[in-house]
């Protein structure tokens, strides 16, 4: 590695449901999910993944969060493809209660980092009939990055479209995150917290700030506070997706205090968006887009409608 460098990659890989499916969610209907179009997923994400933070560390990322995975065949798939295995990756996901079947999950080189825990934070919301309803778990692993403490919380909110319905649902998952983060940083200031993942809106939402305290300057966070490298990144002309014709960057990684004191093994060094060419559209109107493996029930045998976002640490 470069200087010590090493990577932490978050990234929805749209849809990413096993071959082995045969159920309703599948995007379009199971007749469309080919072997052929999976196999060519998994080599393209694999692929993917491999690529970023190479320029700077010259090796495989560490640690991968990973959102619209369906269940552990994908990942045991993905870190057995000849892009990733010589990172000799292990996988970690539960399989939540989601209606739409689909899970965040983890994909970690196990010799660089040491999961000592994990669990998954499931949530149970009821409808106006009084009826169970459920979205994705917030997936919790503690562990040891380069031999230093390290949480990680890998996050898919529900989407803003069904506001009413799921306004309340975004609050509570955002206030139990930050109830949970209090509490380790209560019981040792030292720990250091990373929260990835989809948070279905941008860096600069008022839920976002107020409920997990963050700041987008590192030098004043205090104890409690987390730093938001995203809201200086973001703007008009590029993002980690499109919606509604803008460029949004739902795609975030967040980072408590102690990755920025001088005393820490463990530094921030930056924070990016992962928009290689091989990911974008070439051609017509959607020229520099997300190169999307489906649009509606239409296969185009792309990456992901979402770019991945990714840090760069020092050990």
């Amino acid at each position: 590695m470069k200087q010590n460098l090493t990577t932490i990659v978050f990234y929805n890989v749209e849809n990413f449901y096993s071959k082995y499916s045969e159920d309703s969610f599948l995007p379009s209907n199971f007749t469309k999910w080919k072997e052929s179009r999976y196999d060519k997923k998994v080599n393209q994400i694999a692929f993917c993944l491999s690529k970023i933070g190479k320029a700077e560390t010259d090796e495989l990322p560490s640690v991968i969060g990973l959102a619209e995975i369906e269940n552990n065949d994908v990942l045991e798939d993905l870190v057995n493809n000849d892009y990733l295995k010589h990172g000799k990756y292990k996988t970690l996901i539960y399989e939540s209660l989601d209606e739409r079947k689909i899970n965040v999950g983890l994909i970690y080189r196990e010799e660089q980092f040491i999961v000592e825990e994990s669990e998954p934070i499931r949530f149970v919301f009821k409808d106006q009939n009084d009826i169970k309803t459920y979205t994705r778990d917030v997936l919790y692993v503690k562990g040891k990055l380069f031999n230093e403490n390290i949480h990680l919380f890998i996050v898919h909110l529900p989407s803003k479209i069904d506001k009413e319905i799921n306004q309340f649902k975004r609050q509570s998952i955002l206030k139990a995150l930050k109830k949970k983060i209090n509490n380790i940083l209560t019981e040792n200031f030292s720990e250091k917290i990373i929260i990835m993942g989809d948070f279905n809106d941008s860096p600069t939402t008022e839920d976002i700030i107020q409920e997990l305290d963050t700041r987008a300057k590192q030098e004043k966070l205090n104890k409690k506070e987390l730093y938001n490298p995203m809201v200086n990144i973001q703007s008009y002309d590029r993002g980690s997706l499109i919606f509604k014709k803008q460029w949004m960057l739902f795609d975030q990684q967040l980072f408590s205090s102690n990755f920025f004191k001088s005393s820490s093994k463990l530094k921030y060094v930056k924070t990016e968006i992962f928009d290689a060419s091989f990911l974008k559209n070439s051609g017509g109107k959607s020229t520099g887009l997300p190169f999307r493996t489906y649009i509606g029930r239409k296969y185009f045998g792309g990456y992901s409608d979402h770019f991945p976002v990714y840090t760069i640490l020092k050990y």
